[in-house]
């Protein structure tokens, strides 16, 4: 195989590995780039396939469940913040004393905190997420017209 080949089989890798990140696409770019290496070591045509081949399947296995962890981290977090500044309902009484409260948002329910402290939230009231902190919303009392997820 040409250089050119082993190039725009990295290209195709990488431009599917942004179309959508799951690293499957890095794998076989990093993958295609050691057939590329080969190639220009002027390896065989068979060689060169079975080092991309090899080094590739090698980066799904090991590297990919490590970096997949990092990625839908990120994915998360993102997803929090979104919630931020969105109305929510009350659907179990939140009182900070006892640690308890339940909010729906976006047809989910998620545990909830008053953003005030010894705040005392009854059920059926709406809501503004000020925060998002792991599975807990912190929320306020609306204090003006918005949506409600």
């Amino acid at each position: 195989m040409t250089p050119f080949v082993w190039l725009m089989i990295i290209i195709a890798a990488l431009v599917a590995e942004f179309i959508r990140i799951e690293l499957y696409g890095a794998c076989a770019a990093v993958g295609s780039l050691a057939g590329l290496i080969a190639c220009i070591a002027g390896l065989a045509n068979i060689w060169q396939i079975a080092i991309a081949l090899v080094i590739t399947v090698a980066l799904i296995v090991l590297i990919r469940p490590v970096g997949m962890k990092y990625v839908m981290r990120a994915r998360r977090e993102k997803e929090l913040l979104g919630l931020e500044g969105c109305d929510a309902i009350v659907t179990c009484r939140i009182n900070n004393a006892e640690n308890s409260g339940v909010v729906r948002i976006g047809g989910r329910n998620w545990s909830a905190r008053s953003n005030r402290p010894n705040a005392v939230i009854k059920e059926g009231e709406v809501v503004t997420v000020i925060a998002m902190r792991g599975e807990v919303a912190y929320v306020d009392i609306k204090r003006q017209k918005g949506n409600i997820r």
